[in-house]
């Protein structure tokens, strides 16, 4: 595990440049490393540790879409945003069957999709307050949807970190509340601020941190 955050983190590092450069070959090679070590590693993690065809089959179907979504958003950000989107999907699903099988009624995490509902709310205030300084034109609503998916994915991580008493499935939670931080972050850059490499990186680092300690839960279980 050790030899394997070194080595993730130093191309996480690399990736801080690599990302705001003008080449994008090399661009692709740094985030493919990193999305290809966090997906073998949670598979492998899954595969030995879990009953085989369990729930924990829809944490490995998640993985897959995130790295999907990694492989495609280099040259096609739409087409990675569907595969994203599919991953929240899978992510969300897997942290409630965590809950649930953890003896969490749906009364106690079910308050989720009202901090959904409210933060959702507050984009769609917001685009609609100040639309000279939120630029989504014709993507309002597509991104309201994706929103939508990362928020639940990272609000139930974040529930699940506070109501699950297990080291594996809190580092998971903190790990999708990250991933949930880098989407907002990012939205910000394509819409808002626009070209900023400070939030670029912040992007970068709250997303692969998010992914990497996703991946290592895998192994604390």
């Amino acid at each position: 595990m050790i030899a394997f955050i070194i080595v993730y983190l130093i191309a996480l590092f690399c990736y801080f440049f690599t990302r705001t450069s003008e080449t994008k070959k090399y661009r692709a090679v740094n985030k493919y490393l990193m999305a290809t070590m966090y997906l073998v590693y949670g598979i492998y993690h899954i595969s030995v540790r879990q009953p085989f065809a369990s729930y924990h089959t829809m944490l490995i179907l998640a993985l897959i879409m995130a790295w999907l979504g990694d492989v495609f958003l280099v040259f096609d950000f739409g087409r990675g945003g569907d595969f994203f989107l599919a991953g929240n999907v899978g992510f969300t699903l897997y942290e409630m069957m965590v809950m649930s099988d953890n003896g969490l009624t749906f009364r106690q995490y079910g308050w989720v999709f009202a901090v959904v509902a409210a933060m959702l709310g507050l984009f769609i205030f917001a685009c609609s307050k100040w639309p000279n300084k939120f630029r989504l034109g014709k993507m309002r609503w597509p991104m309201t949807f994706y929103l939508s998916s990362i928020y639940t994915h990272g609000i139930t991580g974040l529930f699940m970190a506070l109501l699950v008493a297990v080291p594996a499935f809190r580092v998971m939670g903190i790990g999708s509340f990250l991933f949930m931080i880098s989407d907002i972050i990012l939205t910000l850059y394509n819409y808002v601020f626009g070209e900023n490499k400070w939030l670029v990186r912040a992007n970068s680092l709250t997303y692969f941190v998010g992914l990497l300690l996703i991946a290592l839960s895998t192994a604390m279980c």
